[in-house]
Order: structure tokens, then C-alpha cells, then sequence
């Protein structure tokens, strides 16, 4: 049996030897969140000649279209997916068909826990849901009154994002209250709605988190309530958020190096094939206010 399984190992290794490795991408996101990665998944192609990657990105309010599901699992024979998607049946589906065929499948910056996906790669977001709350707070100071909190169902990183800011405040802060609004679609028009018809009604909080996308309809909000003294916090650095630190229309933004994390996940599906073992890979939290932020 062992010297079986040595023979079965050699010739996995022989036959992938060489190999141009062919990778789909899915993201499905928000729209600012889905050029960041398309911008660096473009620069990291251009030096690259051992892989090649197809991918397709999609909004957070679109669904996986079975056409777009028949091309993921059988119009190419892909050797293996990274993903990044709201936690559904279609991508559930979708993942575990290609564990079944014994294919790599890695999830980037939001895991997907319902499937048999070999790694993740991104943040801690318990831990990134913690350094939120510390930072907020820690402009709050002795302040008594709400916190705003924005998020939106369908990400696992989203739903870890607030377990460890909740965890912060209940056990730290008990003198802070956190009121929610729940928005689905990580567009600032719908954050923009919500955090107006909040402030309409109970008056301007003391800060708002913000776990999901649309920081830039938050920041309008606030302008337009004659709110811009609200502490304001978010995630995902990008150009609209850039903005936004450099303006004074927010305190900090949580980040994590994406163009890092590709690369890792690009590796974990190429080790996979020299028949590594794949573990997850954590990031490190970054944090970003208008001292520190760079330029993109």
C-alpha cells in the first residue's frame, strides 16, 4: 500500500510537471471592492507566464446565473478556483463539485464555512471587527450615547467583522449602545438611506461602523444631516475611501494587503498540484487614516 502510494504520488507529480495552470477567479462584491482586485489581478498577469486566469466579476445584489455556473464547472476545464462570493447555495455547490473532482479550491478575504474548500486566505475578521471597536472607542473617549452599526448579511467575513466588535463593546463598553441598520446590496446609495433615515429619526450617533461597502454614501449622509463630527469607520482602502481619509470625512480605515493575498492563493492552488498540503493563510490587519494612506 505505501509503495503504491508512492508510485500514485510520482506520477501526480510527473503529470503536473510543467503544466500552465489555468485558475477561475469569481468575486462577487461590491463595486469598489471588485476594481481593486481586478486592477491587481491585471498587474500580477503581466509578469506572470506559468498560470493563467479567467475570471468574472459580479455585484453583491447579482446572482450566479447557471450560465455563468455551466462555465465555472464545465465549459473549461479549470485546474482550480479562488472565490470570493455571499455565502449561497449556487457557490456552495459550485465549490464542493470541485473538491469532488479532487480540484483546489481557495476562499479570498470572506470564507465560506458550509463547504469543502482546502484554505482561506484574508484577515482574521473577528480580530478586524475588534480593532474597529477599539479605534472607535478610543475616539469616543467617556462619551455616553449609540453607535451606528452598518452590515449586510450574506459575507462570513462580515458576520465575523461584528461578532469581535460586539464582543468589545458589550464586555469594555457597556455605556456605549449599538443600534444597527441592515443594508444588502454594499452600495452608497442604499448606506446613504439608511444612515439618513437613522440620524432623521433618533439624531446623529456618537459613531458609525461601517462592516459592509458604500462608505462613500455614509460620508454624504453625514454631510447632508450636518453630522460630519460623527466618528466614522470602515473597511477596504481604495480610491473612495482614500477620499474620504484625506477630506477629514473619516477617521480609519481597515485594510489588508490584496495584492498579498492573490498572490498567496495563487500559490496555494500551484502547491496543491506538487502535493503540498494546504493550510489557511491570515494577513496581517492594516490600519490607514489620512497620515498614513497611499497613494492609488
Amino acid at each position: 500500500n505505501t509503495k503504491l502510494k508512492i508510485l500514485n504520488a510520482k506520477e501526480f507529480l510527473e503529470n503536473s510537471k510543467g503544466e500552465k495552470k489555468n485558475i477561475f477567479l469569481l468575486c462577487q462584491s461590491g463595486n469598489a471592492y471588485n476594481n481593486a482586485l481586478k486592477i491587481t489581478l491585471n498587474n500580477y498577469l503581466l509578469n506572470q507566464n506559468t498560470i493563467e486566469i479567467n475570471s468574472e466579476f459580479i455585484l453583491t445584489k447579482e446572482k450566479i446565473t447557471e450560465k455563468l455556473k455551466s462555465r465555472i464547472l464545465k465549459d473549461n476545464n479549470y485546474d482550480g478556483l479562488i472565490v470570493v462570493s455571499t455565502e449561497n447555495s449556487t457557490v456552495n455547490e459550485i465549490v464542493n463539485q470541485y473538491t469532488l473532482d479532487n480540484k483546489p479550491v481557495v476562499t479570498l478575504t470572506t470564507d465560506l464555512s458550509r463547504t469543502n474548500r482546502q484554505a482561506y486566505v484574508g484577515n482574521d475578521q473577528v480580530a478586524a471587527g475588534s480593532t474597529a471597536a477599539t479605534l472607535l472607542t478610543s475616539l469616543i473617549k467617556d462619551k455616553k450615547g449609540p453607535i451606528l452599526m452598518i452590515i449586510s448579511q450574506p459575507f462570513r467575513c462580515q458576520q465575523e467583522r461584528e461578532l469581535g466588535f460586539k464582543k468589545i463593546l458589550r464586555y469594555d463598553f457597556p455605556q456605549i449602545k449599538i443600534k444597527e441598520t441592515i443594508q444588502t446590496t454594499d452600495t452608497s446609495e442604499e448606506s446613504y438611506k439608511h444612515v439618513k433615515k437613522y440620524i432623521k429619526e433618533n439624531g446623529p450617533p456618537l459613531g458609525i461602523y461601517n462592516i459592509t461597502g458604500g462608505n462613500l454614501g455614509v460620508a454624504e449622509a453625514l454631510k447632508d444631516t450636518d453630522s460630519i463630527d460623527v466618528n466614522f469607520i470602515g473597511h477596504e482602502l481604495n480610491q473612495n475611501t482614500q477620499f474620504l481619509l484625506n477630506s477629514n470625512r473619516m477617521d480609519y480605515v481597515i485594510g489588508h494587503d490584496v495584492e498579498y493575498e492573490l498572490k498567496k492563493s495563487i500559490e496555494l492552488i500551484e502547491n496543491f498540484y506538487k502535493n503540498y498540503k494546504l493550510e489557511n493563510v491570515k494577513s496581517n490587519i492594516l490600519i490607514f487614516n489620512k497620515h498614513n494612506c497611499p497613494n492609488l
